[in-house]
């Protein structure tokens, strides 16, 4: 049976280009593949040691009570990974599954294991819903193969009794194109690295991360290191720039769109549906987009994130910048600080000033302890750690910093001066469906914790809380990278490298709320918006529309 299913997958793979793909090909596919101890052993002890020197949340999870509106339970992932260690596998599909699944329960949207030998094929549900749906499927399009090759539903409307059921098929795909004949060329061409091919840049994805996020399986690439290392990522496609009738589009970019209300002609909204663009490139969009609003008379500004995964932290800190120009250079970076540890340190003594010495180049960081915040001309953020304890573990890391970020020119702050808005909270607001991330999340925190604007938070489950962004307290790159870091400094890594093809990511620093002493990715009193909306049959379909209802609730 296996054989025979395996062949169809071959045929629909190569021929039909995925279309003819069933739930049960690659269930049975990725099922048939054997266990390999050697490779088990060596996943495991590079994982474990992963989250035990390099993770900066692994004390942090470890918080035995969350506060609202967060729903977690402490996470011991270095007990868990043991547990799997010792575990008796008879199934390759299982024990990676188990890694994914223990990396998963520390709830970082910065922190994913997946390998291609599991995630070449991606599986989506085609019903779509704006109302949240309560059965724990991460709605609606999976790389992970679900439990069950359909989804049961039941839907009930509240001006009708009676309960429709239905059954919805998981429609399945292939992510990259593959050739094999067997289980045998499978796990050589699509589960094991090739060591001839050229290196990969290493940089990180993020999220979202498929997984997290109910997005189209082609989105684009996020990255979270800013100025430590984002530069290889590839240009994220430009998205199709949708014409609305109640909103003119003025100007788009990369990562932005300009739009002007109609019948609200004070209003200018700008939608941010993602920070991967050229910073240069996009500050220069976006000054241009504020000018068109100002030659329309706009007065008030609308910034739309819904559905905004994050990218560059550059961006993400010279957007605040725009509509709340900096008086000093740090004045919209967080302070953070980085896991300390023997292995970090030996890379860290070589790093400095050195391109190849990336996140542990301490010349990328700013002396917050120095007069004038100097950035750093030696080691020492390093070498001389300081102790915390959370949850009853002391570990080190290094003192407060921040990382370096060249402050907008003169040019650009005097120009945005002129506008109406700028430095003016009450003409600001922002809106989000809470899967505003990473440096989106960074973003928000800085316009509502530091200046004051006001959010809206639309979606959700009705009558609960909805936080304006998600997991925005890190910074993430990956284990390819780290592995590059340490080659790069011809220093052997402590970490073997994987035989499987794959993304394995991780938070690597950790950034706090303005004299907040909890990391911002575990200080929920933060991410709660400060007004709640739920979708309607209206708004839900036409993005206009919300604009409207949101600006007429928010400037009455």
């Amino acid at each position: 049976m296996v054989s025979f299913t395996l062949r169809s997958l071959i045929i629909s793979a190569s021929l039909k280009n995925g279309v003819g793909i069933k739930y049960k090909d690659v269930a049975d596919c990725y099922g048939a593949i054997p266990f390999n101890r050697s490779i088990a052993a060596d996943t495991i002890s590079t994982i474990h040691d992963l989250f035990r020197d390099y993770y900066v949340f692994t004390d942090s999870a470890l918080t035995p009570q969350v506060p609202a509106p967060f729903m977690s339970e402490p996470v011991d992932i270095l007990k868990q990974l043991q547990t799997i260690g010792r575990n008796n596998y008879n199934s390759d599909y299982k024990f990676h599954t188990d890694v994914r699944l223990a990396v998963d329960t520390l709830r970082d949207g910065h922190a994913s294991y997946d390998v291609e030998c599991y995630t070449n094929y991606a599986f989506q549900q085609r019903l779509s819903l704006y109302a949240p749906v309560e059965n724990g499927v991460q709605f609606s399009i999976t790389t992970s193969l679900p439990d069950k090759s359909y989804i049961d539903y039941e839907l009930r409307c509240s001006n009708k009794p009676s309960t429709i059921r239905l059954r919805e098929e998981w429609a399945t795909f292939a992510q990259r194109e593959v050739v094999f004949a067997d289980i045998k060329s499978y796990v050589v061409n699509v589960c094991l690295k090739d060591d001839s091919a050229p290196e990969s840049s290493g940089q990180s994805q993020s999220r979202p991360h498929l997984r997290n996020l109910a997005i189209p399986i082609k989105k684009r690439d996020l990255e979270d290191n800013g100025p430590l290392g984002a530069a290889a990522l590839p240009t994220a496609p430009p998205r199709p720039v949708q014409q609305f009738k109640n909103a003119e589009k003025l100007v788009a970019g990369e990562a932005t769109v300009f739009y002007h209300l109609k019948t609200q002609p004070d209003t200018g909204v700008m939608v941010v549906h993602t920070f991967v663009a050229d910073n240069d490139d996009e500050i220069a969009v976006i000054l241009k987009g504020l000018t068109a609003f100002h030659a329309r008379n706009v007065t008030k500004v609308l910034v739309d994130f819904q559905g905004n995964g994050g990218g560059y932290l550059s961006l993400s800190t010279n957007l605040v910048q725009l509509l709340f120009p900096n008086e000093h250079s740090l004045d919209a970076s967080f302070e953070a600080d980085i896991r300390v540890t023997k292995p970090v340190q030996r890379a860290a003594a070589l790093g400095l000033k050195k391109v190849n010495g990336g996140f542990y180049n301490s010349y990328n960081y700013v002396d917050l302890q120095a007069e004038g915040t100097p950035r750093y001309n030696s080691s020492d953020l390093f070498a001389k750690p300081v102790t915390i304890e959370r949850n009853d573990l002391k570990t080190q890391y290094t003192e407060k910093t921040a990382i370096y970020n060249p402050p907008l020119g003169k040019d650009i702050t005097t120009a945005v001066s002129a506008f109406p808005w700028t430095g003016r909270r009450e003409n600001i607001r922002i809106l989000t469906d809470g899967r505003c991330g990473s440096a989106c999340g960074m973003a928000s925190y800085f316009w509502t914790g530091i200046h004051g604007v006001e959010a809206y938070s639309i979606g959700g489950t009705k009558g609960e809380d909805l936080s304006m962004f998600s997991f925005a307290g890190a910074s993430v790159i990956n284990l390819n990278r780290l592995q590059k870091t340490y080659r790069g400094l011809k220093l052997e890594s402590p970490l073997k490298d994987l035989a499987y093809k794959n993304e394995v990511r991780f938070s690597w620093l950790e950034v706090y709320g303005k004299n907040r002493a909890t990391p911002l990715e575990y200080d929920a009193e933060l991410y709660r918006s400060k007004h709640r909306l739920d979708y309607t049959l209206k708004n839900a379909h036409s993005r206009d529309v919300l604009w409207m209802e949101v600006v007429a609730a928010a400037w009455k």
